[in-house]
């Protein structure tokens, strides 16, 4: 698995956040920024809490970032739990390797802005979306790749979901 950065104020915290419902589909959150830092999702994400079991894999808070996620997924196979991930940036190609390692867990993977020709997921049933993308340019106030909190992510998100079901 590729290393993160691990380094700064984001990597203080929890490496997993759980929110959300405790039973039902989950969504896992490979996050290379390391939000959720003081153990609470984005605001932004309460809508999704409210559907989903949420597991947010803080990476830079990780000192065992492959242990921590496959330990979320032990969970999840204990509840029974569909479960789709979701990753951005750089955190997007170890996210459809964890796919295809997981993949009787692994339902669909949401990507938010990956690195070019990381969006498919070979040999695999796994449906893979990109949600959102930056969009570079003048008006643009975010350099890629779009935070996982950020409300373009979001509605990205809840578009793909529903789509889905």
């Amino acid at each position: 698995m590729r290393e993160f950065d691990k380094e700064g104020p984001r990597a203080e915290g929890a490496p997993v956040v759980w929110a959300g419902r405790e039973s039902g589909p989950a969504l896992v959150v490979v996050d290379p920024a390391g939000a959720a830092r003081h153990d609470e999702l984005p605001p932004t994400w309460d809508r999704l809490a409210d559907h989903f079991q949420v597991a947010w894999c803080r990476i830079p808070a990780s000192k065992r970032t492959i242990e921590d996620v496959e330990d979320v997924f032990e969970t999840l196979a204990e509840r029974r739990a569909p479960a789709t991930l979701v990753a951005s940036g750089q955190a997007c190609e170890s996210a459809l390797a964890l796919a295809g390692q997981f993949s009787d867990a692994v339902t669909s993977v949401l990507l938010v802005d990956p690195p070019a020709g990381s969006e498919t997921l070979a040999d695999s049933d796994i449906e893979v979306r990109v949600v959102a993308r930056s969009h570079p340019g003048p008006t643009d106030r975010i350099d890629a790749p779009l935070p996982l909190g950020h409300p373009e992510v979001v509605a990205g998100l809840m578009t793909a979901l529903a789509g889905m079901k």
